[in-house]
C-alpha cells in the first residue's frame, strides 16, 4: 500500500478490456415507432472501443447494428449498419465507474446502401437512442476485489488517456 500511495500511482485499461466490458454488461437494443405504421428495431451486435486514436483525449466506440425497418406497407428493410460514437471519459468516484461524456456520432454508414434520406431520417433518432444507453451505462468499473483498483476507487484520480489506453491515476 505505501507503494502505492508514494508519488503517483496508475491503473491502465486497455481497449480490450473496455470491449469486453461493454460486451458483457451492456445491452443495446432499441425500438421506436408503432409497429405496422413506422417502426425499427435496432440491436447492437458487436462493439469495439478504440482510445485515444481518433482525437487524443475521446474514447470512440464502433458498433456492428442491424436495423429492421418498416415503413407504411413497404417490405421490411433489414439494415447493416456501422455506428462510430466518441465521447469523453468521466469516472464517477462514489461507484468506481466510468461513463462517457459529451457523445457524438461521428459515422453512420450503410453496408447495404439501403438508407435512403426518408429511412435515414427515421433511423436517426433509435441511433440517439443507442448514444444516450452508452452513456447512461458505465463503460467500465473499477473490481473491488482486486487491491489496486479498490484503493484507486476509493479516491479522487484523474482519467487520462496514453498510449491507447485509459490511464486511471493518482497523484500525492
Amino acid at each position: 500500500m505505501t507503494v502505492l500511495f508514494s508519488g503517483c500511482a496508475s491503473y491502465s485499461i486497455t481497449e480490450q478490456e473496455m470491449t469486453n466490458y461493454l460486451q458483457d454488461n451492456v445491452s443495446l437494443e432499441q425500438s421506436l415507432g408503432v409497429e405496422n405504421v413506422m417502426h425499427a428495431q435496432v440491436s447492437v451486435d458487436d462493439l469495439e472501443v478504440k482510445i485515444g486514436r481518433a482525437d487524443a483525449d475521446r474514447i470512440s466506440i464502433f458498433a456492428n447494428t442491424n436495423a429492421d425497418v418498416q415503413m407504411l406497407t413497404l417490405q421490411k428493410l433489414g439494415l447493416d449498419l456501422d455506428l462510430e460514437f466518441s465521447a469523453i471519459p468521466h469516472y464517477d468516484q462514489d461507484t468506481g465507474e466510468i461513463f462517457l461524456k459529451s457523445l457524438r456520432l461521428e459515422k453512420l454508414d450503410d453496408h447495404n446502401n439501403l438508407l435512403t434520406p426518408q429511412i435515414k431520417q427515421f433511423i436517426e433518432p433509435a441511433v440517439a437512442l443507442i448514444g444516450t444507453a452508452l452513456s447512461n451505462q458505465p463503460v467500465y468499473k473499477l473490481d473491488s476485489a482486486k487491491t489496486q483498483e479498490a484503493l484507486l476507487k476509493s479516491t479522487d484520480p484523474q482519467l487520462v488517456i496514453k498510449n491507447n489506453k485509459l490511464v486511471i491515476e493518482l497523484f500525492n
